[in-house]
């Protein structure tokens, strides 16, 4: 059973406007709001990063119930007829007079829409298309469409019905786009119509399909039918993510392949589900990408990370938890030994005094407001851990674990009661990083405790931890662009690692649970079964950025698993 709103959840325009479905096939995704597209991202059938299919404009007896925003004017009148909505799949219960009509879509790289019709209606369902590219706006567009019987054919999609075609080609004159206004970005465009699709019914069910020729439709065996629980709903939003050998990053705007957030990924998408194969696929494919040690940020050719072959190293070493040395991680020893060989001499990291010192904006925090140059706690965690792992599979390193773990303990600040955010300079900045040593097991308890201490009173949320103190004068309560990014913002993925951090401390885990919350019950809002990207710092903590980002619900499921199984 699927997540149901009703009354003024969907009534109410701006809320109806801040739920959003995301149903993904491979390379293509459909996605929108319970009233209409709200941002230049969203379609019904989008391929390759192109939007083709925008959306339908929909009436009964003449009765607009589609609720598209035009002229940055509000058009919210369809919404006194939506009676009842739910996913997944999206189903809109529709009243209009005695007649009812619920609309269903389904989506796997094949779009069908049902409207199931209680009634006798005249029913009006007209496509709007354009051909762009998901991060821009187009005026007054004009694709060449071919009419078919029951259907039009443009390019090599096709658009067909139970109900006859009529071609009629129109514009559709300045769509806007809420979101994209409220986000400053270009938010009006145009979009066409090739005709309408129209007929009178009783008591039926009508089918709208849009079909691209030579993409058959992707069967994915692994999801898993009508989540129930908070943990069955992250399970089912994990798939959303792999596709192949890749991990998209996110949605809608990272849908591609990261270098970083695949390592960080594939843990709770893939490892912890027993997806091996797919694993070893994704894994295969960020060592085969390797240059100087390095494992690509960005595919084929950025490599401006200085933390992803660390990250790498420490998905092969949970999937070698999970597994043990088979084939696979046998063959991936000599990456982890040339990993260690040239990435402390790459152009991104350079290994000194045992510790590793890394070029700006390298890290996770990579924008020009969190440069972080030095040796960064986190980097040096994961490069402690990963000497310490290789070590004891008999891979050669070129420090002993020993040394570098005495070299780590700089990272104490007395002052503060927790660790520096980097060294080498000192930057006693109190941020989240801190968390991955202690789940690594490279503080003292004593110091362990205290550290949590701090971290707790100064970054912890309902939503996980801020990405700097509220009492930093640098500090940004709202999200603001990539000033406020990592000053502030909450990112749901560190929680796996904070949740990692507690446990291995010694707080119980009914002590955590409450922690995971409010998290869970955001799986009813903004990307509707998925977690979004970053949260504000400040009450109310609105989500923001991506609907839905892969390393916020591969740790948030991470987490759920330690604390709930």
């Amino acid at each position: 059973m699927g997540f149901q709103y009703g009354g003024r959840e969907i009534q109410e325009p701006d809320a109806t406007r801040r739920l959003e479905f995301l149903m993904t096939a491979g390379h293509a995704y459909s996605s929108s709001t319970v009233g209409g597209n709200t941002r230049k991202y969203h379609g019904l059938f989008v391929q390759n990063g192109r939007l083709l299919l925008a959306g339908l404009d929909e009436m009964v007896n003449g009765i607009r119930i589609s609720t598209q925003q035009y002229n940055r004017a509000s058009n919210d009148a369809g919404l006194k007829y939506l009676h009842e909505f739910s996913v997944y799949p999206p189903r809109w219960v529709y009243r209009v007079g005695d007649i009812t009509i619920q609309k269903t879509i389904t989506f796997n790289g094949v779009l069908v829409v049902k409207h199931d019709i209680t009634g006798d209606t005249d029913l009006w369902i007209r496509p709007l298309i354009t051909d762009r590219s998901v991060n821009e706006v187009l005026r007054a567009p004009h694709p060449l469409c071919v009419s078919k019987r029951n259907g039009v054919r443009w390019g090599n999609l096709f658009f067909e019905s139970d109900l006859p075609f009529e071609p009629d080609p129109v514009t559709y004159w300045n769509v806007w786009y809420q979101q994209e206004d409220e986000r400053g970005y270009e938010s009006v465009e145009d979009l066409h119509s090739p005709g309408v699709f129209q007929g009178h019914v009783q008591d039926c069910t009508v089918t709208f399909q849009c079909i691209r020729e030579g993409h058959p439709p992707i069967v994915n065996k692994n999801r898993k039918p009508s989540p129930q629980s908070p943990l069955d709903w992250l399970e089912w939003a994990s798939d959303a993510f792999w596709h192949g050998d890749e991990i998209f990053a996110g949605y809608h705007w990272f849908c591609e392949s990261w270098g970083r957030d695949s390592a960080i990924s594939v843990t709770g998408l893939l490892i912890e589900r027993d997806c091996k194969i797919a694993a070893q696929a994704v894994l295969q494919r960020l060592a085969s990408g390797m240059k100087e040690g390095i494992i690509p940020n960005r595919f084929p050719d950025n490599y401006h990370t200085s933390d992803a072959s660390l990250w790498f190293i420490q998905a092969l070493m949970r999937y070698r938890r999970r597994w043990g040395d088979d084939t696979f991680i046998e063959g991936m020893k000599p990456v982890i030994g040339n990993i260690l060989k040239n990435y402390p001499s790459s152009p991104v990291a350079t290994l000194d005094h045992d510790l590793i010192s890394v070029v700006p904006k390298s890290t996770w925090m990579d924008t020009e407001f969190t440069p972080r140059e030095g040796k960064p706690v986190e980097i040096n965690a994961l490069w402690v851990s990963a000497l310490i792992e290789a070590d004891a599979m008999g891979i050669k390193t070129p420090i002993s674990p020993e040394s570098a773990f005495m070299a780590f303990q700089r990272f104490w600040n007395e002052e503060g009661q927790c660790l520096y955010d980097r060294i080498d300079p000192v930057d006693p900045t109190v941020r989240p990083n801190q968390v991955v040593a202690i789940a690594l097991g490279l503080v003292d308890q004593d110091q362990a405790t205290e550290t949590l201490n701090t971290i707790n009173k100064n970054l912890l949320t309902p939503y996980g931890l801020r990405t700097l103190s509220p009492q930093d004068p640098h500090y940004y309560g709202r999200y603001s662009g990539d000033r406020s990014y990592h000053n502030g913002c909450v990112w749901p993925w560190l929680t796996g690692w904070y949740v990692d951090a507690l446990i291995r401390n010694g707080v119980h885990r009914d002590m955590i649970e409450p922690l995971l919350t409010p998290i869970l019950h955001h799986l009813r809002e903004a990307g509707v079964g998925y977690i979004s990207e970053i949260f504000d710092g400040d009450p109310p903590y609105l989500p923001r950025g991506c609907i839905a980002q892969a390393w916020s619900v591969a740790e948030i499921a991470r987490a759920c698993r330690m604390v709930f199984h």
